[in-house]
């Protein structure tokens, strides 16, 4: 395959691979703004002024079974819920300390009955923060009566430990224990060697993965991933608030669609149905949002160095107006270092390529499987 190679997909078009690297809009527009999880935190101070009151008042977070059952009752997870999520215990040392049982929640869409072609490595989503696996069911299933990834491989989709609807952290959340947390899951289920796919921090929970156990994964597909450390500047005043103030943790007391509407809309051209819903929900629960808060903490870079040894196939997508991680200054980075990638810019499209422009996403991956794998 070849090497760092950059691909540019036309959203209008469908994909393409190129040799070239990409031609740069000329004055595309480059916003500059908090990424979601940032943006949750802007009212952190205001937070504090009520905090007191609705504590006193018995204000608690929403458990995680009622999140559950919303996530599912949702319209645009109406396939999940008709397959039903699984559970299993595993054994996982996440922190150096010892092996200790933990709940593993996850979504699995077996190959299809139909399928009678060659078999194919299954593949498992990692989400980004806040967030939950429910986030990747259109791309799974295919929505409007397109394609998704479910039919000729096993596809799993997992909780991370301290999101969604999987149990609590118990202690502080960090990369690295997510990270960990990936590595036992695919191993407690079975699946490797599995093509692994995260978005954002779940991009990073990935990679950190095929840095932990690189012969589980037969690729690596990372979307506008964090993994780098940010200069000062380029903090915004609400991500040192939510990194420096120590009030940040009681925020989803405030917690409102509104709120998560506004995160959500500089990332996206149209936010897609169901996603304020599945975010605000998230956010609701008093231990998912002390892991957003401890993960934005924890953003610094830590294992940047060892990216250049990752020696897993990989993908890099990314999207051209992402104001999370900037391409030139995050994405290419990654492309660079990589020994083995190639990057694919989706024009005109922000932090989620994957959920904006799903059909080209789709047909992106495939095509990088088809060449992993040797497949027609």
């Amino acid at each position: 395959m070849e090497d760092q190679n950059e691909g540019r997909v036309a959203a209008t078009t469908g994909s393409q691979f190129s040799g070239a690297r990409p031609q740069e809009a000329s004055g595309a527009r480059r916003r500059k703004g908090p990424k979601l999880a940032v943006r949750l935190g802007l009212t952190v101070v205001g937070a504090a002024a009520v905090g007191a009151t609705a504590v006193l008042a018995g204000c608690a977070s929403m458990p995680k079974s009622e999140i559950r059952a919303q996530l599912l009752a949702l319209e645009k997870n109406r396939a999940v819920a008709d397959i039903g999520l699984e559970s299993l215990t595993m054994r996982a040392d996440l922190d150096g300390e010892g092996a200790r049982e933990y709940e593993l929640v996850y979504l699995h869409v077996p190959v299809d009955p139909g399928y009678s072609g060659p078999s194919r490595a299954p593949i498992v989503l990692v989400h980004g923060t806040p967030d939950t696996l429910f986030a990747w069911s259109p791309l799974i299933f295919g929505e409007d009566g397109g394609p998704g990834l479910a039919g000729p491989r096993d596809v799993y989709a997992i909780e991370v430990i301290g999101h969604g609807i999987a149990p609590g952290s118990g202690r502080g959340t960090t990369f690295e224990r997510c990270a960990r947390f990936v590595n036992a899951a695919v191993d407690a289920l079975g699946i490797e060697p599995a093509h692994i796919v995260g978005n954002s921090y779940g991009g990073e929970f990935a990679w950190r993965a095929a840095l932990n156990a690189p012969g589980d994964f037969a690729s690596l597909t990372i979307i506008d991933s964090s993994g780098y450390e940010r200069r000062p500047e380029e903090f915004l005043p609400e991500e040192v608030e939510m990194r420096e103030n120590g009030l940040a943790g009681i925020g989803y007391l405030i917690n409102s669609r509104e709120r998560i509407r506004t995160a959500l809309e500089p990332h996206y051209d149209v936010v897609p149905d169901g996603r304020v819903d599945e975010v605000f929900l998230v956010a609701e629960n008093r231990d998912n949002w002390l892991a957003m808060v401890d993960l934005v903490r924890d953003e610094e870079g830590w294992r940047q160095d060892e990216i250049a040894n990752i020696t897993t196939p990989t993908l890099v997508v990314w999207g051209e107006n992402d104001i999370a991680y900037d391409l030139d200054r995050f994405g290419r980075r990654f492309a660079e270092d990589l020994p083995y990638s190639k990057l694919v810019v989706f024009p005109d499209t922000g932090h989620y390529p994957h959920e904006s422009r799903r059909r080209e996403f789709l047909a992106t991956i495939e095509d990088y499987y088809r060449q992993i794998e040797g497949v027609r």
